[in-house]
């Protein structure tokens, strides 16, 4: 492109830079701005996380963070014990993060909470069936709601999420309405984040494109006033690039 679109990737590392290597071998013009960094959850031995995995039938990984964190540290001899498991990922980005360790999930319709609760309808499980959520320290709360009253829920919290003190893109000088700037936008949080940035450097809604991994985020973004938004399938990086090129076709 002889003017590249400029994409500003707020992805934590490495991740982030997986990305931005993808979109400028697409041609845009990306840049890295992380708000946000994974640290392991040490709460919980590897005795005590190994044991939470025993003791539940079915698993629900909410991210590629999730899956890394809670298995990473598996002997193959452990992780071959669980291959009779039921195993949910988020989004195919989480499934495929499984793969290294031989296991393989389920993935639902939607990448979000209520694409996770759909598929679950869909089992029949009886009362008081062990479920457990793999998540960081944060979340929507909306699963545990849901799953703690019919079922045995068990929580594994694995990751911590660390805020960034991030400067603002220099890029963010040149945008404007006509030319907007692209933001990729993969959770609640960093559109938070993101917001609060925007806002208070005085970066107006009609000077950026939101690019989101879902519908949720997107309308949580339509909410703050962010009414240009590009919904990807799911938080993979492919179909992150083609919610950006379904931006950018004339």
């Amino acid at each position: 492109m002889a003017n590249p679109t400029t994409i500003i990737v707020t992805r934590p590392s490495p991740m982030g830079e997986s990305l931005c290597q993808e979109l400028n071998d697409e041609g845009y013009r990306a840049i890295h701005c992380p708000l946000i960094r994974f640290t392991s959850n040490t709460d919980y031995s590897p005795e005590q996380q190994l044991t939470l995995l025993k003791q539940h039938k079915l698993w629900i990984f909410v991210s590629k963070q999730a899956v890394d964190y809670a298995l990473k540290d598996l002997s193959q001899e452990q992780l071959d014990q669980f291959l009779g498991h039921t195993l949910i990922a988020v989004g195919k980005a989480t499934q495929k993060a499984l793969q290294p360790y031989g296991l393989s999930a389920l993935v639902p319709k939607t990448p979000d909470s209520e694409g996770i609760l759909a598929l679950i309808n869909q089992f029949s499980l009886p009362a008081d069936y062990p479920i457990l959520l793999i998540r960081g320290d944060k979340g929507r709360g909306l699963l545990e709601q849901e799953l703690g009253g019919p079922y045995q829920l068990g929580v594994l919290p694995v990751y911590h999420r660390i805020e960034l003190t991030a400067a603002l893109p220099p890029a963010m000088q040149q945008a404007s309405a006509e030319k907007p700037i692209g933001w990729v936008v993969t959770s609640g949080q960093i559109l938070e984040l993101t917001d609060k940035m925007l806002s208070t450097a005085g970066i107006t809604p009609e000077q950026v494109v939101i690019i989101s991994g879902s519908s949720r985020i997107s309308d949580l973004a339509r909410q703050m006033g962010y009414t240009n938004c590009y919904t990807a399938k799911d938080a993979s990086n492919a179909e992150i690039i083609s919610a950006c090129l379904n931006w950018c076709q004339p």
